[in-house]
């Protein structure tokens, strides 16, 4: 596949003209191995590497398609569309995605790739003007990119007219299942033509996501790429044992120290993200925060900076774990562990950085507390994750913690019956505190509820 160039993909010439006015010559694997596939109409069930150009691979035959340059899908018919309101939008192809980060970055991507055709696009997602966003749809664009939620809420206003859609992308589904939406996307997906090319895009491929192919695609071609996302190249990742009362000094030092410029920093609340932004403005880190109790407006100015370089650190929930794509994120840290339910959410957020080919560096910060999420974390990749030590805040993790006293004989002051492990006893522990300095000279990071 390396010797493969996109004009061996059958991509029309203006096709091709976008593609090569990016800088881009050679199709990533996905893209190699979908395309002629989408192109000749099959359904596609797919899972991808994150970073891999996967919005390509289904933006560039779909440009095609719509635009007449291409073959047409092998299931041919459309549905009658309903007779109703004029000022009704009928795109002919639907692409869902789970969050607005990733269906503006869809949107961006049609604006690129179809600047050469006639093929007109609209984006419509919660958080932002309705009233701007139903003027758009009433210019009755070909294609349109939304988030399950508000294409809903159009589709009850009688905004949108799904009948006529014969293109229809699921990109992110596992993304979809987490977050409560895939009885939406069987609503939405009964709305379009029965007829239609339906390709389903997931990072993994869990029960559900195989059961909902199943229920919305005709014999797809199954395409898995880089293991299903499961394996993340090009990144060094390493992980930082430390209290959690120690992460956000520890964090400070790291970018100083380090010469960090583009850090993606990842906690699990929006509150933590937020506050975390705060911290660092004050400590003369260039810092904004991006998380779902933020408008659209300042997510967006956010990313602005970040991209720009005016903001150095963008902390974050795992709202932008999936859809942002920013160039040049030297580096991401988990300041948080993801849950062991969540582990695969770890290879999601370290795949920020290393993009499209570049070296990237993933760091995580792993308390004691945290330890079964890192080995969750271990077991989902099938790799050992690199300790660094080469840090004033330093533990041992608890696993690795030994009693001064030897087996057998007898047992350390407090220690149970253990072997000679000496149990962690949490943040009062006068243990951590030698190991761990000054512990005060962070703000705690606990929940206190």
């Amino acid at each position: 596949m390396s010797d493969t160039l996109f004009s061996d993909l059958g991509l029309s010439r203006d096709i091709l003209s976008s593609v090569e006015a990016c800088g881009y010559d050679a199709p990533t694997e996905v893209q190699t191995r979908t395309i002629p596939f989408l192109l000749s109409g099959r359904d596609i069930l797919a899972t991808a590497q994150t970073g891999g150009g996967k919005t390509a691979s289904f933006v560039l035959p779909i440009i095609q398609t719509l635009s007449g340059d291409g073959r047409q899908p092998a299931h041919d018919g459309v549905k009658a569309g309903r007779k109703g309101d004029r000022r009704q939008a009928r795109p002919r192809a639907l692409i869902i995605a789970p969050t607005r980060e990733l269906a503006e970055q869809i949107f961006a991507s049609f604006a690129t790739y179809g600047k050469h055709s006639n093929v007109t696009s609209a984006v419509v997602f919660g958080g932002a003007s309705k009233h701007v966003q139903a003027r758009e749809l009433s210019r009755q664009p070909d294609m349109l990119i939304a988030t399950p939620g508000r294409l809903l809420d159009f589709i009850q206003d009688r905004a949108i007219d799904l009948s006529q859609v014969r293109y229809l992308v699921l990109d992110e589904a596992d993304r979809m299942l987490d977050m409560g939406f895939l009885p939406d996307v069987r609503r939405i997906s009964d709305m379009t033509a029965s007829d239609r090319q339906t390709v389903l895009f997931s990072a993994t491929m869990p029960p559900e996501i195989e059961r909902l192919a199943a229920q919305i695609q005709t014999r797809p071609e199954r395409v898995q790429c880089q293991s299903g996302n499961l394996t993340v190249t090009g990144i060094e990742q390493s992980v930082l044992f430390v209290e959690a009362t120690s992460k956000i000094s520890l964090l400070k030092q790291l970018i100083e120290d380090r010469g960090m410029f583009r850090v993606l920093v990842f906690t699990r609340t929006k509150h933590k993200a937020a506050r975390l932004a705060k911290i660092l403005s004050k400590e003369g880190i260039k810092s904004d925060s991006i998380h779902g109790d933020r408008t659209q407006a300042q997510r967006k100015r956010a990313l602005e900076g970040f991209r720009s370089g005016k903001v150095h650190v963008l902390t974050a929930t795992d709202v932008a774990a999936r859809g942002l794509d920013v160039d040049d994120i030297s580096h991401v840290i988990n300041l948080e562990m993801p849950a062991v339910a969540d582990a695969e959410t770890y290879v999601h957020r370290i795949g920020r950085t290393g993009r499209a080919g570049a070296k990237g560096s993933a760091i995580s910060f792993c308390a004691p507390e945290e330890i079964q999420s890192l080995r969750a974390v271990e077991k989902l990749t099938g790799m050992k994750i690199a300790v660094d030590r080469d840090h004033p805040f330093h533990i041992d993790p608890p696993a690795e913690r030994r009693s001064d006293h030897s087996p057998g004989r007898g047992r350390p002051k407090g220690g149970g019956g253990n072997g000679g492990h000496t149990p962690y006893k949490g943040r009062n522990s006068n243990r951590n505190r030698s190991r761990t300095g000054n512990r005060s000279a962070s703000p705690s990071f606990r929940d206190r509820s």
